[in-house]
C-alpha cells in the first residue's frame, strides 16, 4: 500500500503483518483513519451516524481519552471494530489515542463485545450478505413458521446465520420480492418474503402467480381473496393508528393463500376470522 507518510498507518500496517500478543496504543491522525476505512473496513456492519456524530463532538472538544476500549484487526487483515471511532476521527480532523489489537479471529466477529447491541442483521452483513436486515427478518419468520409462530424469544446472530447457510439458503432470491411488497404497501419486507418463500415451497407457479396478483391489483374471479386480503389488512391498519400485529398479518395472508390455492373464491368472514385464531398450516 501506499501512504509511507503517514507514521500511525505504517505502524499499524507493519503490526497487522507482524502482530503483537498485546495491544498498542497507537495515536492515529484522521488521514490514517480515513485510509484504514477505505481499504480495510471490508464487509463490516453498517455504521451509526449518530454515534459518529457523538464521539467526533468529544474528541473535537479534547472530552475522548484511553477508556480501554480497543480498536480489532482480524487476521485477515480486515477492521473488525472501531469504524465509527475512526469515522469520528475524520469528522472532527483530530487525532484519536486509542488501544489497538491484532490477529483477531474473524470468525470470532458474532461474540466480540458481546454486551453492544450487534444483532442477526449485523453479523449477517459482515458475512457478505445483502439486504442483512431483511434476510435476518425473513429466517426469522421462516423458522417460526416451522417451528412456532407464537414464540417470541430472539433467535441469536449466531442461529440465524446458520439457519442462513444451513437450513434457507435458497429464501436469498425472495427478499427482492418482500422488498416490493414493503415498498408498495408498507408490509415488513422479512416477513413477506418469508411467506412467499414458505408458499412457493407448496406451489412455485401459484405462488408467482398470488404475488404479480398482489402487486398488480387483480380483483377478478380467483383473485378476489388477495385484493380482499389487503383491503383487510389496510382497514386493520387503519383503526390500529398504523399498527397491525405480525401475526394477525401473517395469519390472514396465510389463510388468503391456502384459499387461492384450493382454486376456492373465498370471502370477506374468513379472512376476518383468521385474524382471530391460530395461524393455520400453510397449504
Amino acid at each position: 500500500m501506499e501512504h509511507k507518510s503517514l507514521k500511525a498507518l505504517q505502524e499499524i500496517e507493519d503490526f497487522i503483518e507482524d502482530p503483537p500478543s498485546t495491544s498498542r496504543i497507537i495515536d492515529i491522525d484522521p488521514k490514517t483513519a480515513k485510509v484504514l476505512l477505505d481499504e480495510r473496513n471490508k464487509g463490516n456492519r453498517p455504521p451509526k451516524p449518530n454515534k459518529v456524530q457523538q464521539f467526533s463532538a468529544d474528541i473535537a472538544i479534547n472530552r475522548w481519552g484511553l477508556t480501554g476500549d480497543t480498536i480489532k484487526f482480524g487476521s485477515d487483515g480486515r477492521l473488525l471494530d472501531g469504524q465509527n471511532r475512526l469515522a469520528a476521527c475524520v469528522r472532527s480532523d483530530k487525532n484519536l489515542r486509542t488501544h489497538v489489537v491484532f490477529n483477531i479471529d474473524p470468525g470470532l466477529f458474532g461474540r466480540m463485545d458481546i454486551g453492544k447491541p450487534r444483532n442477526a442483521a449485523d453479523v449477517l452483513h459482515i458475512a457478505g450478505y445483502k439486504y442483512a436486515s431483511t434476510l435476518a427478518s425473513a429466517v426469522r419468520w421462516a423458522y417460526l413458521i416451522d417451528t412456532n409462530p407464537n414464540n417470541r424469544d430472539t433467535l441469536g446472530p449466531d442461529f440465524v446465520l446458520s439457519l442462513v447457510k444451513n437450513k434457507y439458503p435458497d429464501i436469498e432470491g425472495f427478499l427482492s420480492r418482500g422488498r416490493t411488497i414493503n415498498k408498495q404497501y408498507a408490509h415488513p419486507a422479512g416477513q413477506a418474503a418469508a411467506l412467499l418463500y414458505k408458499f412457493s415451497k407448496s406451489d412455485v407457479n401459484k405462488c408467482t402467480d398470488f404475488y404479480d396478483a398482489w402487486m398488480t391489483g387483480k380483483r377478478n374471479g380467483l383473485y378476489q381473496i388477495i385484493d380482499t386480503m389487503q383491503a383487510l389488512l389496510h382497514s386493520l391498519k387503519v383503526n390500529n393508528n398504523g399498527r397491525i400485529h405480525e401475526l394477525v398479518r401473517a395469519s390472514t395472508i396465510i389463510k388468503a393463500w391456502n384459499i387461492f390455492k384450493l382454486g376456492q373464491k373465498g370471502s370477506l368472514a374468513q379472512l376476518q376470522a383468521a385474524t382471530n385464531s391460530p395461524i393455520e398450516k400453510i397449504g
